[in-house]
């Protein structure tokens, strides 16, 4: 057998797999940004979904209780730590905005979640981009080389 033929054979094969391996990627890639697209329209619809996060960051950082003095001599007639109490204790929603009752960990947890959201699309969108290139990759080497090819004869020209 000639060496060249092994050769080929290995690029052959290894292109092949770099190629389902670009094509997976994609398709992860494109999984993931339709996930984001769904959980930020979810959220959109369905805006209480984000208390629980909130619940969650009052408990690990007690911000709320710890501005709420603060907030308390701004805001006339607010009783914060009531509103977490009765969401810790009983599971129902604390009273409304609309009654004085503003909860800093409530948008924390928007701010965080849409940080994250935008995270991981930027990381999808990374994903999608890289295995295109590679399923796209003997395209990309084959007009590099056509390039450099013309721009050779141009200067010997």
């Amino acid at each position: 057998m000639n060496e060249n033929t092994l050769d080929d054979a290995g690029r052959n094969i290894m292109s092949f797999l770099v190629r389902i391996l670009g094509f997976f990627l994609l398709l992860a890639g494109l999984w993931v940004a339709i996930q984001v697209l769904l959980t930020a329209q979810d959220l959109y619809v369905h805006p209480e979904k984000i208390e629980r996060f909130a619940v969650a960051i009052e408990k690990g950082s007690n911000i709320d209780k710890t501005l709420a003095p603060i907030r308390d001599s701004l805001i006339v007639g607010s009783d914060s730590e009531n509103g977490v109490k009765q969401y810790t204790e009983t599971g129902k929603r604390p009273a409304p905005v609309g009654t004085g009752n503003i909860r800093v960990s409530y948008f924390f947890a928007w701010i965080i979640a849409l940080l994250l959201l935008l995270l991981i699309a930027r990381i999808s969108l990374t994903a999608i981009k890289t295995g295109g290139e590679l399923v796209l990759y003997d395209v990309q080497i084959k007009q590099f080389a056509r390039m450099l090819a013309k721009e050779s004869h141009k200067i010997r020209d």
